[in-house]
Order: C-alpha cells, then sequence, then structure tokens
C-alpha cells in the first residue's frame, strides 16, 4: 500500500510537469480518453509514458529493466484501447485507475 501511494506522488508529479502537453487528452472517463487519442495521439502517448515513467522510476511491479517508457507506454496505450475500452467493469473508473490496472495486468509479478 505503501508503495503504491509513493508512485501515485511520483505520477502526479509527472502529469504536472507534462500538464501543457496532457490538455488536450480527455481524461474524464476511459471512453472520452480513447476517443480523444484519435484527435491527439501526442497527449495520450505522453499521458501513459509518464504512467510507465514513474512506474519504473518506483520499482512498481515488475516491468522489464529493459523496457522504455516508450515502448511500455505504447504497450498501455494498446491495452487501454483494446482491453480496457471493451471491458464494462472499467468504464467508470478514473483513466489513471484504468492505467494503473494496466499496468498489473501487462507486468504483474510471477509468484515465487
Amino acid at each position: 500500500m505503501h508503495s503504491r501511494v509513493l508512485v501515485a506522488l511520483a505520477v502526479l508529479a509527472a502529469l504536472m510537469a507534462g500538464a501543457p502537453a496532457l490538455a488536450a487528452a480527455d481524461t474524464s472517463s476511459l471512453a472520452a480518453f480513447v476517443q480523444s487519442c484519435d484527435t491527439d495521439t501526442k497527449a495520450c502517448h505522453n499521458f501513459t509514458h509518464d504512467i510507465i515513467a514513474a512506474a519504473k522510476n518506483a520499482d512498481y511491479d515488475c516491468i522489464p529493466k529493459t523496457l522504455s517508457a516508450d515502448d511500455g507506454g505504447n504497450q498501455l496505450l494498446t491495452w487501454m484501447k483494446d482491453t480496457a475500452a471493451g471491458d464494462p467493469k472499467y468504464a467508470s473508473m478514473a483513466v489513471e485507475d484504468v492505467a494503473w490496472a494496466g499496468v498489473d495486468a501487462l507486468w504483474a509479478c510471477k509468484a515465487q
């Protein structure tokens, strides 16, 4: 729980630093976010890049050390568009929460 709070703070700082680039990405809902990605792909890529960069900086989950924030962001964006957007359980979640669910789904740690 403590690590998730630290990661959330890191993401908040990253999002605030990139606020002008994120202005066009509609994060009011997952559907709105996915739709805004059709018209402003740069803002969507910046959003997912920042999530991955923050997760990697906080050693969150089992994201491979060799995976770049750009590649991870692209994978996360694809997951959000293809998997999450088609699943009703994500419809009412905040976009940031959906993104973190995607990080958990894409890079879940294997049971030891």
